[in-house]
């Protein structure tokens, strides 16, 4: 039976008037083939409690956020603006987020009020397991339009009880027929729904790449175009967001099941590291695993530690530069740009060990939101320091046609180029690739090859030591405060708000420090 806390938020759902206007993708159409999402309690009969401890399959996929993607607040208020903004066009959005929900037919109301609690799982197990790769040969068996490229959920799914995977022993599973795909060891399997562009920009969604077109995210492209895709010392997606279980382990619970040496946790590691919180507070227990999604957020604070490291040269008397170095596959910081930013704290440390001079200060700033005052906190002083981030925004032509405001937005649905994006870049990167999967940086430069940026500093008089942080934000003041009062619809952006508030607002992590005597 469904906790009271997610009938409270269905119902709050169901007031919206119904949206007519969807997004055609090629790929697997909803109720194509008849196909059936097998429920996640099948999956959970042979797949959890396994002696792999918390790489137990079942338990570190409920801790990681593609099975909290369609419970996430964050989506659920941003889906309410993007129904506002265009009507209708939520139900791209349902596609990724809940995809049993869409493959099943449940997203015809965009805003997410037809998806069942079965829906509410997000990624699933069977969905993933099913995925046949769009370029493949065989992907015309089970979509009448194959995809053009990877991106933008165009998912093609294999219509029989099946489990494709990495692994080539699995032949003799009675519980459903296991097929061996490399495509779901690739990174293409990952740029089903990490390169994300805005339909509404093609000229021919049958033939165009999404890539070539109307950019949101280009994670898997900046990958795509990084060292890390090709040539000596290469790493997949996978390689890094599914680490491998030390001393491997089984699938299944069964004893007689066989060992694999390369067993991984099913909770893709990422960049989240609040979400977890929120999602705990609004969700009851009958839903998820808190102890599950504590375990996933553990694991993120970790993670993001391996993303950078910083150095501190000092080139000539009173000056010093800090070196940001982006160890990551793609462009540090990545993924949505919306609220996500990171940036450089640096204090100028005395004799007396107190600061003489400090950047990149976070604390409380007034504001408003709807009119009441509110205690804020962000970072105070962004000018005065280094803040690495994606800024989207809407073009004068687009700004006029909905009655928006051009520059920088967080309409995701509505923006049509990027304002600005200073994120690092990764190893291998080339001005010309990343221009050409559109995902080059605007408003800086950094060369070929270019993956770290150096930041001048001036020491003050009376430093005796430098103590430089790399903080990380998934969440900003700036992007909650949109997603609530941009909501005319329902409530979803103060639930966000209040989860926000009952659960540290969302603070920045430290990614990497260092500490060095002035000379």
């Amino acid at each position: 039976m469904q906790n009271i806390r997610t009938l409270t938020f269905l119902a709050i759902l169901s007031t919206v008037e119904p949206l007519a206007a969807q997004v055609f993708l090629p790929g697997t159409q909803p109720e194509e083939h008849n196909i059936k999402i097998s429920k996640i309690g099948l999956c959970k009969s042979c797949h959890a409690k396994t002696p792999n401890g918390n790489a137990d399959p079942y338990f570190s996929w409920q801790g990681g956020m593609m099975s909290q993607a369609a419970r996430d607040p964050i989506f659920r208020a941003a889906l309410v603006i993007a129904n506002q903004d265009i009507p209708g066009v939520g139900e791209y959005c349902i596609r990724c987020h809940a995809p049993a929900g869409w493959f099943e037919g449940r997203s015809k109301k965009p805003d997410g009020s037809e998806l069942t609690r079965h829906d509410l799982h997000g990624l699933q197990c069977d969905v993933c397991h099913r995925f046949v790769d769009p370029k493949s040969e065989e992907a015309s068996k089970f979509a009448k339009d194959v995809p053009p490229g990877y991106g933008s959920g165009m998912m093609v799914l294999d219509n029989r009880k099946v489990a494709r995977g990495p692994y080539d022993d699995s032949r003799d599973v009675k519980s459903h027929l296991a097929i061996k795909s490399e495509f779901h060891a690739s990174g293409g399997l990952c740029g089903t729904c990490h390169d994300v562009s805005n339909p509404l920009a093609a000229k021919d969604i049958r033939k165009e790449d999404p890539h070539t077109y109307g950019p949101i995210e280009r994670t898997y492209s900046e990958w795509l175009m990084s060292d890390y895709a090709s040539g000596e010392g290469a790493r997949s997606c996978q390689s890094c967001h599914y680490p491998q279980v030390k001393g491997g382990g089984r699938p299944t619970r069964k004893s007689t099941d066989r060992h694999r040496d390369y067993f991984v946790e099913h909770g893709p590691v990422g960049g989240s590291t609040w979400v977890q919180l929120a999602v705990a507070d609004l969700w009851g227990p009958e839903d998820l695993d808190v102890k599950a999604l504590e375990y996933g957020r553990r694991r993120t604070r970790a993670f993001i530690k391996t993303a950078a490291n910083l150095d501190l040269s000092f080139p000539a008397k009173g000056k010093a530069v800090l070196r940001v170095t982006n160890l990551t596959g793609h462009k540090l910081p990545t993924g949505y740009p919306e609220g996500r930013r990171m940036w450089l704290n640096v204090a100028f440390l005395g004799a007396d060990g107190k600061a003489v001079r400090e950047v990149g200060k976070y604390g409380v700033k007034d504001d408003t939101v709807n009119g009441q005052a509110v205690k804020a906190p962000t970072l105070i002083d962004p000018d005065a320091t280094r803040v690495y981030e994606c800024l989207p925004g809407i073009s004068e032509a687009q700004a006029k046609k909905h009655n928006k405001k051009p520059g920088k937005s967080f309409h995701f649905v509505l923006n049509d180029y990027m304002t600005f994006d200073n994120r690092i870049p990764p190893k291998g990167f080339s001005n010309t690739k990343f221009k050409e999967r559109n995902c080059e940086p605007v408003g800086v430069k950094y060369a070929d090859g270019q993956h770290w940026d150096d930041v001048p500093l001036d020491i003050p008089a009376g430093c005796t030591k430098i103590r430089a942080k790399l903080v990380y934000q998934s969440m900003s003041w700036e992007y909650l405060k949109f997603l609530v009062e941009e909501n005319k619809t329902d409530y979803s952006g103060r639930k966000l708000m209040r989860a926000w508030s009952k659960t540290g607002m969302c603070p920045p992590e430290t990614i990497a420090d260092i500490e060095a005597d002035t000379p």
